[in-house]
């Protein structure tokens, strides 16, 4: 039987709760190395990133991003910067038609990494979540670099999740795992069709924006261990304005 570990904290109006991730999880290495991001649509672009992170020297960090076509697939957007630790960020105009797309990191020291190919589209026209949700997935992951794990993947499923719960706490004014319809955030996260092998919830209430929430999570032991867990690979976030009311959703395939 699955145990639940729930870390509850007083700072300001917070809650974390997590299903337990499997024990053989490595220890963030001090090594240098860079990581590609899984590339993500939103707001009507294709977006890929790559970090650098534990790195002491400087040098040159690229991001690729590419599309799989027949033959040679191609670079349909490209970006660099000499940094230290840090990441580079690429965008390019969605299409209408599903493409597959992946993400190239190299720097000029020979560390190179790939990300998994996503078909990604944009027939809806934008993205699926808000720039106040998208600031805190990046802050996420900003912290996340720190600790050289890699970015978190916001998914349009776990998005979905966390922005039903955020609207539902908003409703009713409460801050709680549990939906006023009875689900746990675990069944939430079945609801919307996300397999995963691991999951964590942050909540939050009272906090004006996205900088201001993570800054009260990542103060937390309990919330912070849930955002700088490397198992995680998956992100969902959703703000709702009454409150105001936020949820983190992590997961891992």
């Amino acid at each position: 039987m699955r145990r639940l570990l729930q870390a509850l904290t007083c700072l300001g109006s917070l809650a974390a709760l997590c299903l337990p991730v499997p024990a053989a999880q490595a220890a963030a290495s001090s090594a240098c190395r860079v990581l590609a991001a899984e590339p993500v649509a939103t707001k009507g672009v294709v977006r890929g990133t790559a970090t650098r992170t534990g790195c002491t020297d400087q040098a040159r960090l690229r991001v690729r991003i590419m599309v799989v076509v027949p033959g040679a697939d191609r670079v349909v957007k490209s970006g660099s910067k000499v940094i230290g630790t840090g990441r580079v960020t690429a965008g390019v105009q969605c299409s209408a038609t599903p493409r597959s797309y992946y993400v190239v990191a190299t720097d000029a020291q020979g560390h190179t990494r790939q990300s998994r190919p996503v078909k990604l589209s944009c027939a809806s026209g934008g993205g699926f979540a808000a720039a106040v949700e998208e600031e805190a997935v990046r802050l996420t992951n900003e912290a996340r670099a720190k600790k050289g794990c890699r970015p978190l993947v916001h998914d349009p499923k776990l998005h979905l999740a966390a922005e039903r719960h955020s609207a539902d706490m908003g409703a009713r004014n409460r801050l709680t795992h549990d939906s006023s319809n009875g689900r746990t955030f675990d069944q939430r996260i079945k609801a919307v069709g996300f397999s995963a092998s691991a999951i964590a919830e942050n909540i939050a209430q009272g906090h004006p924006t996205a900088r201001a929430v993570v800054n009260a999570w990542l103060k937390s032991p309990g919330h912070r261990a849930n955002m700088l867990n490397c198992s995680f690979t998956h992100i969902g976030v959703g703000h709702h304005t009454k409150g105001p009311s936020w949820t983190q959703v992590f997961a891992a395939h």
